[in-house]
């Protein structure tokens, strides 16, 4: 196999009659899928587009966006993922960062740029096609075999623009095929941004032929109705989902479901917890980077742990390093490093490659963590979002799961401020549960109680709302 295209293609040959993917306008079976990706990819090469151009594909969760960035990747096109959630400042500056020659997107969002428009009918949607340039156009990277590039969610700093070629694509998908252990009587409950999880999420459902039932909404009511409607088996969420799936009252459960995994950030124990006490399914986490794919999850058998990322997936190598890029003792925390299939290639601007960027072998993911002594992994923070507080290091993640224990915390963000003594001191914005009663000095103690001296917040402020990254990260 050369191309992720074929993913699709050796699909829909395998598995033609199996439903693919359920969304709004229905249920698409994977020989459906391939016959109406087919005809786009055709139309979009009467357009132009040609191998080595870019083509920034925009939309909604939905067939329209899976077919999308598989006809532009089947044209040999290199497909930037776009959220229809971002905003045109946003969108701007990712057009303008990668060159892209042209943008298709299904009109559910703003216009994302002017240009030479045309439309093209998929399925029931109409779609824009919108050449940016008429300048002349070059191959968009100096990698004849590039097919994808997606910019990193930039919670603590500037976001990259990571590059992937067809075969790291492939080598990614095959790892994570192994490590999900799915199969085509699977059906995932679907409620990420797919501009944000294409690679490896959908490409591995694609691969495996399973169902993807993309949810309209996130209310937990509609979680639960569509995941027993398809009979899904994996729900593979972020963790305000699972709060908002442990908070429902109804008492509906969900028998079919057997694997829920959660992703994006940390999730507080206290919510998995509460899930597998609604829903008799533990929460296992998955550690996922677009510069790696998955290189670590947690045991799918029931013996998950909602403190860890879990172990290295097949062909993974992970370690926790110093500065000089040798391993810490067992059990301290340092930085976390990962080797394996299916690295990215290069950042687009500035260009370097992987080997330009990787220390010793290593990618640095930007991560500290440490590793216990049965070899699973946990995360203690980004190191870009460190507090330092008078040379102690505290981690916002630590701090926010004990935030987020509390039953009158519905939401928090933690971060750093500059302390003329101290260096930084520990803050803490909270959104309060519907009816509490804002305390100060009672969630201060509630702290105490938790952590050390220095990690207590020194500055509480009560907000309305606790902002995310598209990806559902919250920003540093």
């Amino acid at each position: 196999m050369d191309s992720a295209y074929q993913l699709l293609e050796v699909a829909a040959k395998t598995w033609p009659d199996r439903p693919a993917l359920v969304d709004g306008y229905g249920t698409m079976t994977y020989h459906e899928l391939f016959e109406q990706t087919e005809t786009l990819k055709a139309r979009l090469l009467r357009t132009g587009l040609s191998k080595g151009l870019g083509l920034a594909v925009m939309g909604s969760n939905g067939r329209a966006f899976v077919a999308g960035m598989l006809a532009g990747m089947g044209c040999g096109a290199v497909v930037v993922p776009l959220s229809h959630q971002l905003k045109l400042a946003e969108i701007s500056q990712i057009l303008l960062d990668t060159g892209v020659h042209a943008v298709l997107d299904d009109q559910s969002g703003i216009v994302p740029t002017q240009g030479d428009s045309g439309f093209i009918p998929f399925s029931e949607q109409t779609l824009r096609f919108t050449w940016i340039s008429t300048a002349p156009r070059q191959a968009l990277t100096p990698l004849p075999d590039a097919a994808f590039i997606r910019y990193t969610s930039g919670t603590t700093g500037n976001s990259k623009g990571v590059v992937l070629t067809h075969r790291r694509i492939l080598a990614r998908v095959e790892n994570a095929s192994t490590a999900l252990q799915l199969d085509c009587h699977d059906a995932v409950l679907w409620i990420l941004p797919m501009a944000f999880h294409f690679l490896v999420s959908i490409l591995v459902y694609i691969r495996v032929g399973a169902k993807i039932i993309v949810c309209k909404d996130i209310l937990a009511a509609t979680l639960i109705k569509d995941a027993n409607q398809e009979g899904a088996t994996l729900l593979y969420a972020a963790p305000m989902h699972f709060r908002l799936l442990a908070a429902d009252t109804s008492g509906v459960q969900m028998p079919a479901l057997k694997v829920a995994i959660s992703t994006s950030s940390a999730i507080p124990p206290a919510i998995a917890e509460a899930f597998t006490r609604r829903f008799s399914v533990p929460v296992a986490q998955a550690y996922g980077i677009i510069e790696a794919g998955l290189p670590l999850l947690d045991s799918l058998t029931g013996q998950a742990d909602p403190h860890s990322v879990g172990f290295p997936t097949a062909g993974f190598n992970v370690a926790v390093l110093d500065d000089d890029y040798l391993p810490v003792p067992e059990g301290q925390i340092g930085r976390l490093a990962i080797s394996g299939p299916g690295l990215f290639d290069a950042y687009l601007k500035p260009w370097q490659t992987a080997d330009q960027v990787l220390q010793h072998g290593w990618f640095m993911a930007g991560d500290i963590a440490q590793c216990r002594d049965d070899g699973r992994i946990i995360i203690c923070g980004r190191e870009k979002a460190m507090i330092n507080v008078s040379g102690n290091k505290a981690f916002p993640e630590e701090i926010e799961a004990v935030l987020n224990a509390h039953p009158d915390i519905a939401a928090c963000r933690v971060f750093g401020q500059t302390h003329p003594l101290l260096g930084e001191v520990v803050c803490a914005e909270m959104v309060m549960a519907h009816q509490a009663t804002w305390d100060v000095e009672a969630l201060l103690q509630f702290c105490r109680q938790r952590l050390s001296t220095y990690k207590v917040p020194q500055r509480l402020q009560r907000v309305t709302q606790i902002s995310h990254t598209a990806s559902g990260k919250v920003k540093r």
